[in-house]
């Protein structure tokens, strides 16, 4: 193989791995903040920072996630995510504005109750949660903050209420992990009884392979191969206060 063919190779492969998922200006999944809305096409600004035009047309599926309250369209600062082709959109969830500032519980907050937590969420006392309250308290994501919010808004009426919102907070990964204790989470994903946990051991533990090269080698600080009970605990609080180790 010559160096000319092993570079169009190369090349391929990038632009392959650069059309898949959220990230690359072409990227077939775009998670953004819309600019501009117009009636057959909307301008927006992705997390990459790349404007695109993406257009609208009567086969876009449009989803309204949270406006219980408000009208449902697609504005200026309003949050969306998107799978497009050729820049055509075919499925899109829109949702209020809520600015990409990131939130992260706090320790008193990892020992509330569900009731407690969903007191806490509920900004204006009205006895629902919108979808803009659980950005600013409980789970702020610009890609799966709609998902979640949708599938655990039940009778689709944009605000969760309190027998719904139990099924968001276990989507929410920094909840589901404060729930059991790290020495428990060794206990139990553990399988040889070694009191480490190995790379497969922590996919485990995390019920995902997603991402799981990075997690584990963020986690295993001494590069022994495997993961202890204080590294373990480390990588829990990160995922838990959003703290890099």
């Amino acid at each position: 193989m010559n160096i000319l063919t092993t570079l169009l190779l190369c090349l391929v492969s990038f632009n392959f791995l650069a059309a898949n998922g959220s990230k690359g200006p072409n990227s077939p999944m775009v998670i953004a903040i819309v600019e501009e809305a117009h009636s057959d096409h909307i301008i927006v600004v992705t997390r990459g920072k790349f404007k695109r035009k993406l257009i609208l047309n009567e086969a876009s599926k449009i989803n309204y996630v949270g406006f219980d309250d408000t009208k449902k369209e697609i504005k200026a600062e309003f949050c969306i995510r998107a799978q497009v082709k050729n820049e055509v959109i075919s499925t899109i969830y829109v949702t209020p504005a809520i600015g990409t500032e990131l939130v992260f519980p706090t320790p008193e907050m990892v020992k509330m109750s569900n009731q407690e937590l969903f007191d806490l969420a509920d900004l204006n006392q009205n006895g629902r949660i919108s979808y803009v309250e659980i950005s600013k308290t409980i789970k702020h994501s610009l890609k799966h903050g709609p998902v979640t919010f949708s599938k655990s808004d039940v009778d689709n009426s944009g605000a969760l209420s309190q027998e719904e919102f139990p099924a968001f907070l276990a989507k929410t990964k920094w909840w589901k992990m404060s729930r059991v204790m790290p020495e428990d989470q060794l206990k139990t994903h553990d399988k040889d009884q070694n009191n480490l946990l190995s790379k497969e051991e922590l996919v485990s533990l995390l019920g995902s392979e997603a991402h799981i090269e990075i997690f584990f080698k963020r986690a295993d600080k001494n590069k022994s191969g495997d993961i202890d009970l204080a590294e373990i605990t480390q990588l829990i609080e990160s995922f838990i206060f959003g703290k890099k180790n």
